[in-house]
């Protein structure tokens, strides 16, 4: 099967040179392209870092490895003829914002990645930017907003990580104010309910599948009615580390095997994303 997978984080745990056989193998998996979350800036302390990371990467996050993940570009010229798509991650830019993205963008970017979490999210463990950077909220809404307007009028698609049910009013404003911007609210936005008001409402908004295996398996019934509901507006995201294949291959096979339809899987895996990044098909 024939696949593209719109959350991988292009973060390097291991020496670069053992990622020719990590893209050999994703390669013969059936994976056509993703999109590589890349780390550009970064604070100098790491646990500053952590303070924006989950708890459940806490082990996996050094200094030296997002120095040596910072300029992905060489990395990417190993792994074709997969179509990598650049996001950069920019939980950690505050300053100089429209420079940096137009830089961005000229260097090869093509999207934006943020993980808006202005406060504490204690399920995940996340510390969040009150903490982090010693933020009030509306100094983290006004920060988002200009790095979303800055991405937009870059022509860069948006993958904003956030809690709805906490968030939900402020996203559906960027959302809304960016209607030539495609954005994917991942892991459902941590609440269908709210998601399915956004799909419904906001052409430019799509969803993806990253990090759901366990919530899928604990209520399946409602996640296939979901998936079947918004089956358009939907991408598969594994929200692997590059270095994981397995995990790809793992989720790839679950969401395969659970949903038990051809015509559905290829929109999440292919199709979607396609539409999502305004590309013709394969």
């Amino acid at each position: 099967m024939k696949f593209y997978d719109a959350h991988i984080h292009f973060y390097l745990k291991s020496p670069a040179e053992e990622l020719k056989p990590v893209f050999s193998r994703l390669i013969k998996s059936g994976l056509i392209g993703f999109n590589a979350l890349v780390f550009t800036e970064f604070p100098t302390e790491i646990k500053t870092a952590l303070k924006m990371v989950p708890g459940l990467y806490h082990d996996s996050i050094s200094l030296a490895a997002l120095e040596m993940s910072r300029d992905p570009f060489p990395y990417f010229e190993l792994a074709k003829p997969l179509k990598i798509i650049p996001f950069v991650d920019a939980r950690f830019i505050d300053n100089g914002i429209e420079e940096k993205m137009e830089r961005l963008k000229q260097g090869g970017f093509k999207g934006l990645k943020l993980l808006y979490i202005p406060e504490e999210d204690r399920a995940i463990r996340v510390a969040g930017m009150e903490q982090a950077f010693g933020r009030p909220l509306k100094k983290s809404e006004e920060i988002t907003a200009r790095l979303i307007d800055s991405a937009s009028s870059q022509g860069m698609c948006v993958l904003l990580h956030v809690d709805l049910r906490r968030y939900g009013d402020f996203v559906k404003e960027m959302i809304r104010s960016h209607p030539k911007t495609n954005f994917n609210i991942p892991h459902f936005g941590s609440s269908r309910k709210a998601m399915s008001h956004l799909l419904e409402t906001c052409p430019n908004c799509y969803t993806d599948t990253s990090s759901l295996v366990p919530f899928i398996m604990e209520d399946p019934v409602s996640y296939k009615s979901f998936i079947l509901q918004y089956q358009d507006k939907i991408l598969y995201g594994s929200d692997a580390l590059i270095s994981n294949s397995e995990h790809v291959e793992s989720t790839l096979k679950f969401v395969d095997q659970f949903l038990d339809d051809q015509e559905i899987f290829h929109k999440l895996t292919c199709k979607n994303y396609l539409a999502f990044h305004g590309m013709s098909g394969f």
